[in-house]
């Protein structure tokens, strides 16, 4: 017999014996009924209306104050530009020492408060807060001067005739000829965080971040007009050695100022030693003069450097060793930071972490009441909630941030969202997002800072925009409903397919975490934290997102289920499933992995993961989680 022949019948042999094996698995793993998605239909209530504009003409006019602050007044313009686009009126806007009218629309504090009709309370709705409301044709929209009266024009575009931002680019302004609102509108709200941040793309711009009321400083600067930012002065973060005690600056003449360090068993320039004198009164005035150059911002950061190489010099640990905790000798140093500038800057609060090796809280001190604790889930598993008791991986992160609770009125945290060793890849974090949100409001949190995906302009291969949007919700209020703000994004995102896209992340949602494996931030795509899917499984999930990118309506959306399921083919690729398997499909194997780095390409996708880019002459030979020039 020849080689050829020799050949042919190990082939057909290996053949029927996979066919016997895929034959067995399919009797073990019963397939999944098709998905049928219920009839899409979007609820509608009726409500009573009143006219404001009729044939192209209006007898209202926006009405804000003489003395308005810069913010009003841009929120009135605002409202004016948006009117005129949806329905094609300009609506003038006057100042309220024009005679008063009952077809006003109230922008802001005015004088229109006297007449005991209606009252702002600055005090109660803070700077962000507002009200929104109809006293017979009169509409109130009116808040706290720095970025209340904005938010409550963006609010009630959205809640009154419909308006969306769902991302920088998809902003949905509906069209009316005739021009109706609401008869009885009455919304009072204000913000369950002070200050809400997150990194993903959409949040970057300007008009996306005040429409979804991000008030950061570290990816937007906001004008006066904007609002303003509730904003660090300078860095947010590993601030103590990178900007006040720069290691080029001091670390040749003194080492002393910088930690013995527990892992080099020397003085390393990565961090100060807290307890040296001379490090505190070169900080103060460090901090003294960045404040002075930033006099707008509220928070200014004395953060550790992003490792574990803390100070165990003779006064240093016998601190911490009293403390029980790294976090005492950071606390005392901050605390002394924080005395020393109170007087001089008595709108500032001084923010410091709570971050691996300092974050369980100390025995005996607490921070003053103008520091902030800045605490960090960066340790935490995410297809649990934090609040999970049955969750091993939380459990520890849990009880740290209960015990800052009992000591610290003040609250921040700094969150994570995407997975930094596969940006490519799936992280179902969509099932714990809300209960982990709304934990963190009943437990003294007033900031959060959601990192995500900060490369993700260059990475976006899975739910970049989603998950930006929901965050944003989230932060402003924890309490919204999550389902239907994920559904209204989805069907205005991916179109006609919409519902499929949301089966798919169910399926996400109940087979990550299962039987208690968990999801950590740098998880090989391995872990069956992130996926447990038997082979039937997948090809349902295959299914969902052929049906997703065959209803797509136009090339925009099918562009956009199809950047999205990459993630999925991602996660496949790595683990050598389905099309990517070398025993189902030995002959074309590679040919799929060719295939994925083209759609890469094709999608401006340059990064895999943090710091690593994607590279140019990939071995198709290897999975894609290992496709990036390795340093």
């Amino acid at each position: 017999m020849s080689f050829l022949q020799k050949f042919s019948v190990l082939k057909k042999l290996f053949t029927l014996v996979l066919g016997l094996v895929m034959a067995l698995i399919a009797m073990i793993n019963p397939p999944l009924a098709p998905f049928e998605p219920p009839p899409d239909e979007i609820e509608t209530i009726e409500v009573e209306t009143m006219q404001i504009s009729q044939d192209g003409q209006t007898d209202y006019v926006i009405v804000t104050a003489n003395e308005s602050s810069p913010s009003e007044a841009y929120a009135a313009e605002v409202l004016q530009g948006y009117l005129q686009q949806i329905c094609g009126v300009s609506f003038p806007i006057v100042k309220d020492d024009v005679a008063e009218s009952e077809k006003e629309i109230i922008v802001g504090k005015t004088n229109r408060e006297h007449s005991g009709r209606y009252q702002v309370d600055c005090e109660d709705l803070g700077q962000e807060g507002y009200i929104i409301k109809t006293i017979g044709p009169t509409l109130i929209i009116a808040g706290g001067q720095t970025r209340g009266t904005l938010y409550g024009v963006f609010t009630f575009l959205e809640e009154a005739l419909g308006c969306r931002w769902f991302t920088a680019d998809l902003i949905q302004i509906p069209k009316m000829e005739d021009l109706k609102i609401p008869k009885d509108i009455d919304i009072k709200e204000k913000p369950y965080f002070e200050y809400r941040e997150t990194d993903w793309i959409s949040p970057r711009d300007k008009i996306y971040s005040l429409a979804n009321k991000q008030n950061g400083n570290v990816y937007r600067k906001l004008s006066e007009e904007e609002g303003g930012n509730m904003g660090y002065a300078g860095s947010f973060a590993h601030t103590l050695t990178t900007v006040f005690l720069p290691a080029w600056k001091y670390f040749d003449s003194h080492p002393e100022y910088y930690a013995l360090g527990v892992r080099t068993g020397k003085r390393s320039p990565d961090q100060p030693c807290l307890t040296n004198p001379d490090v505190l009164r070169i900080i103060i005035e460090e901090v003294r003069q960045t404040l002075l150059a930033n006099p707008q911002a509220q928070i200014v950061s004395l953060t550790q450097h992003d490792n574990q190489n803390y100070c165990v010099c003779s006064t240093c640990k016998a601190l911490d060793d009293h403390e029980g905790s790294q976090a005492g000798t950071m606390l005392h140093f901050v605390n002394a930071v924080a005395h020393a500038l109170k007087d001089e800057f008595p709108n500032v609060a001084f923010d410091t972490f709570a971050y691996q090796y300092t974050r369980k809280p100390p025995k005996h001190v607490k921070p003053r009441e103008n520091v902030i604790i800045r605490l960090c889930s960066i340790e935490c598993c995410f297809a649990h909630n934090i609040s999970d008791p049955l969750c091993g991986a939380n459990a520890h992160f849990y009880e740290d941030l209960i015990g800052w609770k009992e000591i610290c009125q003040r609250i921040y945290i700094w969150d994570y969202t995407t997975n930094y060793s596969h940006f490519l890849g799936p992280f179902n974090n969509f099932g714990v997002m809300q209960n982990n949100m709304q934990f963190f409001a009943e437990n003294n949190v007033k900031g959060i800072y959601e990192e995500g995906n900060y490369m993700a302009a260059s990475s976006d291969a899975e739910f970049a925009e989603l998950r930006a949007y929901l965050l944003c919700k989230l932060l402003w209020d924890p309490y919204i409903d999550y389902d239907a703000t994920m559904n209204e994004f989805l069907r205005a995102y991916y179109g006609k397919g919409w519902q499929y896209v949301r089966e798919y992340i169910n399926m996400t949602i109940s087979h990550s975490g299962v039987d208690y494996h968990h999801m950590h931030i740098f998880d090989g795509m391995d872990k069956k934290g992130i996926f447990k899917l038997t082979p039937n499984e997948i090809e349902y999930c295959n299914e969902l997102w052929k049906k997703a990118a065959d209803l797509a309506e136009n090339k925009e959306v099918y562009d956009r289920v199809k950047r999205s399921e990459l993630s999925w083919r991602y996660w496949k690729a790595c683990n050598k499933l389905d099309e990517f398997s070398r025993l189902s499909n030995p002959l074309h194997w590679k040919d799929e992995n060719k295939l994925i780095y083209q759609d890469y390409k094709k999608y401006g996708i340059s990064r895999l993961k943090e710091w690593e880019p994607l590279t140019e002459n990939p071995d198709f030979g290897k999975t894609p989680c290992n496709w990036y020039d390795k340093k």
